[in-house]
């Protein structure tokens, strides 16, 4: 049952206990998600809580739409303001490397048990890769091999945030090396002499 506010939660109010719910999720994975670990990490009451949230379901729907809007469709929005598609490549492995990794490997896991989050994890993934793929689409001008480079470019983030043998190191090797491989075929296809040839007279 709703518990009745008696006045509106300011932002700030709920924006630290989402901040904190993300914290919770980093430090000690999906299943330390609790009232009591929210609250201490973002040194309230519960009654504090009450009055942000009217119940724990709507604050769990909040954090999953906070996550996707703060630290997915956000940055998307900023780099989007890059108008060179190449520099708009360097950025999004920028953008890539900085995402909350830790957070996200836990509402993977969340997602695997709970179908709204389910759903949001699918669209984020989604909507990385097209941006992704866009992106790559106005640099080489190439819909096959943008699709190609924005999927593996998501396996590899994917991957990292999934995978046992995390190496940040070899995350950023992977997503620099991946990029310059892309850069080199473009600087090839824009050399002299490399577009079609004249047949000769």
């Amino acid at each position: 049952m709703a518990r009745e506010r008696r006045s509106t939660p300011s932002r700030y109010a709920r924006v630290r206990f989402l901040e904190a719910g993300l914290t919770v999720l980093a430090e000690d994975g999906y299943g330390a998600l609790k009232l009591a670990a929210v609250c201490t990490r973002a040194e309230a009451t519960t009654g504090s809580f009450y009055h942000a949230f009217d119940n724990w379901a709507e604050f769990t729907s909040a954090l999953v739409a906070y996550w996707r809007e703060e630290k997915s469709r956000r940055p998307i929005a900023e780099a989007r303001k890059v108008t060179d598609p190449r520099e708009r490549l360097t950025e999004l492995i920028r953008v890539g490397l900085s995402l909350p990794h830790d957070s996200e490997s836990a509402i993977r896991i969340w997602a695997a048990q709970d179908p709204e989050v389910h759903a949001h994890q699918e669209e984020v993934d989604r909507e990385r890769r097209d941006f992704i793929a866009e992106t790559y689409r106005e640099a080489m001008g190439d819909d096959t091999d943008a699709e190609r480079f924005a999927t593996v470019s998501m396996y590899l983030l994917v991957g990292y945030e999934s995978g046992t043998l995390r190496s940040f190191d070899a995350l950023d090797f992977g997503m620099r090396t991946f990029l310059a491989l892309a850069i080199g075929r473009l600087d090839d296809d824009a050399a002299p002499g490399s577009g079609p040839s004249t047949p000769e007279n």
